[in-house]
């Protein structure tokens, strides 16, 4: 019988870069499905929906989509930095990600409500503030638990 060694190496920060951003676009769609839905219930329509994260504010529900999948895919490289220190930190903690990605949408919310949109107008305001924050909790479920199932 042989003895093979399998050698595990560590993953590099820029393998940990992209699984954030795939893991925060997969978090980006999640939660722009669950807005446009919670509009469209609400009468709404889910190109309005989409139209509200255009950052030039003209409504345009494809500059919106792009702008949100954008930003969800940023925030998902910094989700998965955060987990990567974790893991150096306490490993066993690396089981939880989406736990820890439930955490870090909650906190992207109060950052989102609590800052930015108090500081810039924006038609994301429209978004009732329980939706939204119901929308960041799946955001950061979503991407924690695609970050959890890539290790």
């Amino acid at each position: 019988m042989t003895n093979m060694h399998l050698v595990r190496r560590e993953k590099a920060w820029g393998d940990t870069a992209v699984d954030g951003l795939l893991a925060g676009l997969v978090g980006g769609l999640v939660m722009g499905l669950f807005l446009g839905v919670a509009g469209w219930l609400s009468g709404g329509s889910l190109l309005a929906t989409l139209g509200y994260f255009d950052p030039a504010q003209t409504g345009s529900w494809l500059t919106g989509l792009l702008a949100h999948l954008a930003v969800s895919a940023i925030y998902g490289v910094g989700l998965a930095l955060l987990l990567r220190v974790v893991g150096w930190i306490r490993p066993s903690l690396t089981k939880l990600n989406w736990l820890w990605g439930a955490l870090y949408g909650l906190l992207l919310w109060g950052l989102a409500v609590g800052v930015v949109l108090t500081a810039v107008a924006s038609a994301l305001a429209q978004i009732p503030t329980w939706e939204f924050g119901l929308a960041h909790l799946l955001y950061g479920l979503a991407a924690g638990y695609r970050l959890q199932t890539i290790q």
